[in-house]
């Protein structure tokens, strides 16, 4: 098809292998799902980010996991509750909640999920449905959080932690289906091309999000096709490693 070709020229642009990252959101439990997604991240070796949901974290998520040598954990917010102002959209991390109740929260979801994951558990603050209000960006290092994952290209000169975000939403939510081959695939080579241009953060790793418990058939099927015909031609980075040496370079620069 005519989006493939697309990324197959896109790549064949870069002299090396444009780096990827994967984060999906909202775990909590095992489940078939998970082990689905695991599998996947086994089956091509790429590392793969968990958002989990601290208050609803289980134990056994932590089990499982245990097992799974290409995983992390990253903090999503603390309850994945909406919270907005009239004509807002949802979030959890602003709106007209008071501040120290939001930042006392994230401290005890950091605390928690530390205390099941040790150090599986990244200093990486994922907001639900990846919003949070402006004021508390600077508030964010004094609790620990090195890193901040939201949608979109990060700002050359961002407030509050360094952001390492995503670029590629699977799932149309307005009619929470898989949102087509053509329309990922195009969100893939823009951000692509656009490192490539230097019209945004080159060294940005480009961003896969995806939603486990929210994946239909084609989903699956597209990720799958998706992590099979990359190969190669690009290089999963993730984990601890990983950032501990970009916040190195980055000081050293």
């Amino acid at each position: 098809m005519k989006h493939w070709r697309r990324l197959e020229r896109e790549l064949d642009c870069w002299e090396t292998p444009p780096t990827l990252w994967w984060r999906d959101d909202d775990a909590t439990a095992p489940s078939a799902a998970l082990e689905q997604l695991l599998q996947l991240s086994d089956r091509h070796a790429i590392p793969l980010h968990l958002a989990v949901i601290p208050a609803h974290s289980e134990i056994a998520l932590a089990k499982r996991l245990s097992r799974s040598h290409l995983t992390w954990v990253l903090q999503h917010g603390w309850d994945h509750q909406g919270y907005a102002g009239p004509g807002e959209r949802k979030r959890e991390l602003g709106g007209p909640r008071p501040r120290p109740e939001i930042l006392q929260q994230l401290r005890q979801g950091r605390e928690r999920l530390q205390q099941q994951f040790g150090p599986r558990a990244l200093d990486i603050l994922v907001p639900p449905w990846n919003r949070i209000d402006d004021d508390l960006l600077t508030l964010l290092p004094a609790l620990g959080y090195r890193r901040l994952s939201i949608l979109g290209p990060r700002p050359m000169e961002p407030e509050g932690p360094r952001q390492i975000n995503v670029h590629i939403d699977i799932i149309d939510w307005k009619a929470r289906r898989f949102a087509g081959q053509e329309a990922v695939i195009h969100q893939l080579v823009r951000h692509l091309e656009a490192r490539r241009l230097g019209s945004v953060d080159a060294t940005e790793p480009t961003g896969l999000m995806t939603h486990h418990l929210d994946h239909d058939d084609a989903c699956w099927d597209f990720l799958a096709d998706l992590t099979g015909a990359l190969g190669d031609r690009v290089r999963w980075v993730g984990g601890r490693p990983c950032w501990t040496a970009e916040r190195r370079l980055r000081s050293i620069a």
